[in-house]
Formats: structure tokens, sequence, C-alpha cells
């Protein structure tokens, strides 16, 4: 019987995104007809759209090479990152500094003959290259104890539109409304089968449940389940990190406004995922009641929990601005967390002064940005900004020490066998994608 972690933390946070992604990919390739052909104003254009965008996914997944700097300092970021004072003077870490006491670690990812390598430079331009990328971390100390992280990731996805990124996210959301979820999985399964071989290694897809409403609009549940058994020959460590990390984690996340309405629904546990949303021609709606459309501007509140010997560790109610960007040349979401959430931990930690736990939430808080541009030059870019103040204490470093014991059990043969595992499903969507689009599907 395989071991299950007695260890958590931050580690696994980034893992489960990767994983949700994945999960996301795997709705997308159940979605049928439509999604391909809304990559681009005409066949031709969405099949190059939809063929830059994933191979410059994949490639960043692809035999995953660190500088020898890099490759130490990221070590150290991580041990670091909720007790900066132990990392923002190591000078082997930075590759430039300010009169301002800020430090800057700037890194060039560009794909090589023996794969994708990821270079400490002083200064790195804008990526010109499919599947080039840009990576800036800050690290800026504001006052006695505080210090304040910005990053920054600008990815290379080719010449295709953030509009026509929002017309595939329609498009996908568009897809099951008035089917029934036999018909969904069967075409999931013609249209796409390099994408459900790969993906059916490790997650099965158990419900897609399509309920019509009176007004045109239909409720949609998607269940999907992760069997880390299933690639314990093909991928022993990444097998093992999910059933020792992944497994015992609960998460839920939903959007809705202050008045109770809901729009989005996503939760997990013991290796259960469950999406619930309702769309009308693309537009998510309130789950419940008259068909509203989502605001521009609503909430989303998170729930999660890891598990840490016999106790769990986590946050509930943690509640946020959602910001819908619909800018001219410009997608994607923004969300913003200014309030304290609540604190779950083991009865030996409550001792400890929580005080600094409220400091990330106060000021700007703790702010996370997702979208792709198209007038940046002839790539568009996808794009990730995250900020994040610290105020150092025991309590505090005690949370950095369980994320950096999960990354260290991550760094090494589990991730290479992810990163692959990872690259093979976006090489599989995009294969499927360009097939489609030559088919006229």
């Amino acid at each position: 019987m395989r071991s299950r972690s007695k260890r958590s933390g931050n580690g696994r946070v980034s893992q489960t995104r990767r994983l949700t992604f994945l999960l996301a990919l795997g709705i997308a390739a159940s979605a049928c007809q439509g999604v391909p052909n809304a990559f681009g104003p005409n066949p031709r254009a969405a099949r190059e759209n939809a063929d830059g965008v994933f191979a410059g996914l994949a490639v960043r997944f692809e035999n995953v090479q660190r500088a020898p700097k890099f490759q130490q300092g990221r070590a150290k970021l991580g041990r670091y990152a909720l007790s900066p004072s132990g990392v923002i003077r190591d000078t082997s870490v930075w590759t430039s500094s300010a009169p301002d006491s800020s430090r800057t670690l700037a890194l060039l990812g560009t794909r090589t003959p023996t794969g994708y390598l990821f270079t400490p430079r002083p200064d790195v331009a804008l990526p010109a290259r499919v599947g080039d990328s840009r990576h800036i971390i800050r690290l800026r100390r504001r006052g006695e104890s505080e210090y304040d992280w910005n990053t920054s990731v600008d990815h290379a996805i080719g010449p295709i539109r953030a509009s026509d990124v929002a017309n595939a996210v329609t498009a996908f959301l568009a897809a099951p409304e008035q089917r029934n979820g036999g018909f969904v999985r069967a075409r999931h399964q013609t249209l796409f089968p390099r994408s459900t071989r790969v993906l059916g290694e490790l997650f099965t897809l158990d419900t897609v449940r399509v309920t019509p409403m009176a007004d045109g609009s239909s409720g949609i549940v998607v269940q999907f389940r992760m069997h880390p058994q299933r690639i314990e020959k093909t991928r022993p460590n990444f097998a093992k990190y999910l059933d020792k990390y992944v497994e015992p984690a609960r998460y839920r996340v939903t959007i809705r406004d202050g008045k109770g309405a809901t729009w989005f629904d996503a939760s997990g546990s013991d290796n259960r995922f469950t999406i619930s949303y309702r769309s009308q021609d693309g537009r998510l709606l309130a789950l419940a009641g008259p068909p509203r459309p989502m605001p521009d501007t609503a909430q989303i509140a998170i729930d999660f929990s890891a598990k840490f010997m016999i106790f769990r560790v986590g946050v509930s109610r943690l509640v946020g601005d959602f910001i819908t960007v619909r800018d001219g040349h410009e997608r994607g979401w923004v969300a913003r967390f200014r309030r304290e959430p609540e604190w779950h931990f083991p009865l030996a930690v409550n001792h400890l002064i929580k005080t600094p736990l409220r400091h990330p939430f106060s000021r700007d808080g703790i702010g996370v940005r997702v979208t792709v541009r198209d007038d940046q030059g002839a790539q568009s870019i996808l794009a990730r900004q995250a900020n994040l103040s610290v105020q150092e204490s025991a309590i505090v470093r005690w949370l950095g020490g369980l994320g950096s014991s999960a990354m260290s059990d991550f760094a090494g043969r589990a991730e290479a066998e992810e990163n692959r595992y990872v690259y093979e499903v976006l090489s599989a969507v995009r294969a499927d994608l360009v097939t489609a689009l030559a088919r006229g599907e």
C-alpha cells in the first residue's frame, strides 16, 4: 500500500493548479464541435492559432533544464519564500539590484535542441518566438521584517488575437448546451482520440450531465477522477507525489456575488473533481434563479486544506474581487484578496501569534492577474502576474517550512515525470485540434 503524506504546504498549490489545468483541457476535449473553429475568423487562421497556442504551451514542459545559477537559486527561493531575509542579500540568486533595496531575478525560457532551458540574465526582452518566455521575480524590503514579492511571466503563444481566445472559451462553455452526456462523451472520443488516450492514463471522465432549462439555458455538471495508481509503472515518482500530496487535499472555488448568487462552482477531494456551471450561448449564468449573466466584477471564494500529520492545515472563506478583463487587446481575469480568511492549524501551532497572517491582506492585498494580450508585437502573450507582501514571524516561517518540504519532494524525478506528462497532454490536444480543423470539423 502506498504511503500517504504527513506533511504538506504551499508547494502543493502549484501542483493542484497544474492538475486543474489538465482537467480543464479534458473538459475542452469533451466540448466537441464548435471549439476548434472558434480559434480564428476562418479555418486557416483557426488552425494556425490553435497550433501556435498549444505548441507554445507544450514546449515549456519539454525536457526542462535550468542553468546552474538558477537551479541553485530556485531551491533557495523556495526555502525562503516566506522568510525573505534569508535570501535577499544572497547575490548568487539575483541578476540585478536597485537603490531601493529591491532584488531581481530575470530568466529567459527558450527551446533548445536538448529541451526547454531557463537561463538567468541581467535583462530579458519580451519573447518574440512561439514558446519563449520571460520570467521576472522581484523582492523588495519594505520595512522591519516586511517584504514585497512581485512576479511576472510573459509567454509567447503565437499570433492569436485575445478576442479569439475569448471566443474559444465561449465556444467551450457553449458546446455541451442542449446535448446529453452520452453524446458529449462519444464526440469527445471521436474528435479528440489522442487527448482521450493521454488524459486517460491518469483521469477518467465519470459524468457529463446536461440539464436543459425552460429558458433555453443549460445546467452542466462535469465530474472527473484522478487515478495515480494507473501511472505507477510508467511515472512512479509522479504517482507517489500525487498520492502523498494531492489526494488528501480538499478545495472548493466558487464565483459569486455578495447577494448569494453563484455562477461557477469547482470542488475536489479524494481524487474526485466536480465542476458545475450554467450557460446560454457560452455566457455563464447564475446557477439558480433567473438567468442573470455574470457581471464583470464578482467575488471569488476559496476553501483549501491539506493533510498535516493527523491534522489539516488550510484556509476557508478566502474571498476576493474577481474581475473579467475585456479590453480591446486584452482578455482574462484578475483576482485580488484583501480580507483575511479563517486559518486552520494543528493545535500545537495555535499558540503562535497570528497577527502577521493578516499582513498580506493589508494595503493592496494579494493580487493575481492572468490575461492574453495581442498588442505586444507579432507574438500574443499569455501574461501572469502576482504580488504578495510578507511579514516574517514564527508562524509564517512554519508555513514556509511546509512549502519547502513539499517542493523538495517534488523537485527532481517527480517534477521531470510531471513535466513530461503535461507536455504529452498539451501535444495531444494540439494534434487533435489541428486534425479536426484540417478535416473541417
